[in-house]
């Protein structure tokens, strides 16, 4: 049996309203910074092999404090970084109706078939992109693991363990409506591929079996 913690990442200016759309660039803020170092706390008594972490700066900043207190060393993937903005964005006023107007496009492509806006994700991307990162977890040779990312993958992360690969939008926006996040959540999933089932039906592969744990918050 393989064991995963997932840690979202601490507050990052994104998350408290930049006023300028971010990416990967977004940093975290000062109460982040806090989080973190909460996060970093109680992941000293968890027992794992292994620290991974999105290449977003508000993700290796979290796993700095982690790494700090546990010894051990970041391993940065990138195909665990967040759903991905357009290029076109980066950099312009969130008030600036244009921009507006693209990235509601760009949510669309979430919850509706086909919706692309410029360069950014869209449905179709991240659920294929989640797939990869279930085959490289299930793929390494550890046995528990700890990853620092974010929080709208971890939601299609989810969605295609309860839904396989024939997850469709409306099955997703359901898991975005029921599952929410918080900064430095703690998630937990199982992979035992050999483990348990009914009679008739596939053993379980991935199970959840922590969602959102957040209670070193307060």
């Amino acid at each position: 049996m393989k064991k995963v913690y997932f840690v979202r990442h601490g507050e990052s200016e994104a998350n408290a309203g930049a006023p300028l759309f971010q990416g990967d660039e977004s940093p975290l803020t000062e109460k982040g910074h806090m989080q973190a170092r909460f996060i970093a706390e109680r992941c000293k008594t968890l027992s794992f092999e292994v620290l991974i972490a999105s290449s977003a700066i508000r993700t290796q900043e979290t796993a700095k404090y982690i790494s700090e207190l546990t010894r051990k060393h970041i391993v940065t993937e990138t195909f665990f970084t967040e759903r991905k903005l357009p290029d076109e964005l980066m950099g312009r006023p969130c008030d600036d109706p244009d921009a507006n107007e693209l990235y509601e496009t760009w949510e669309r492509g979430f919850v509706q078939e086909g919706v692309r806006a410029g360069t950014g994700e869209n449905f179709s991307d991240l659920k294929e992109r989640a797939g990869v990162v279930l085959a490289y977890l299930a793929k390494r040779p550890e046995s528990s693991l700890l990853v620092v990312g974010h929080g709208f993958l971890l939601r299609m992360i989810v969605a295609r363990i309860v839904f396989g690969g024939a997850l469709t939008v409306g099955e997703f926006t359901k898991i975005l409506q029921a599952f929410r996040t918080t900064n430095t959540g703690l998630t937990v999933l199982e992979y035992a591929p050999k483990h348990g089932g009914k009679p008739g039906l596939p053993p379980p592969q991935w199970l959840v079996r922590v969602w959102n744990d957040h209670a070193h918050l307060g």
